[in-house]
């Protein structure tokens, strides 16, 4: 169950990540130059984190998992951007590198953090 939390909330956040700019400019709200270019890394890396989770949650899950973490996902990316409003850039831009990582180090739910459950 953790590892749909988890796919979820990096979909989320990368979505978030992607959309804001477009959802910023129709609501008149400030987007910051990292965010404003089309091709920034924190989008590269989100579009990645996407793919990877998709990818990731098809394997390691059930073939249905993808269906259900990506509209979760964009749901879920909705709302933050509609709750923090302005400061849903702030929580793209760092987000995004985390969301991705727990996306990589995902292995399965006894190892959610992969090699860094040594740690914790």
């Amino acid at each position: 169950m953790i590892g749909y939390c988890l796919f979820i909330a990096a979909v989320s956040i990368a979505i978030a990540t992607i959309s804001y700019p477009g959802f910023a400019r129709a609501k008149r709200w400030p987007v910051g130059t990292i965010l404003a270019a089309d091709a920034s890394i924190p989008k590269i890396v989100a579009f990645i984190a996407i793919a990877w989770a998709l990818a990731k949650a098809f394997f390691v899950f059930q073939w249905w998992s993808p269906l259900m973490i990506l509209p979760l996902g964009w749901l879920l990316a909705v709302a933050l951007t509609l709750t923090l409003k302005r400061n849903t850039q702030a929580l793209a831009i760092l987000g995004a590198f985390p969301a991705y990582l727990l996306i990589v180090l995902y292995e399965s739910e006894q190892r959610p953090l992969g090699f860094l459950n040594a740690f914790f």
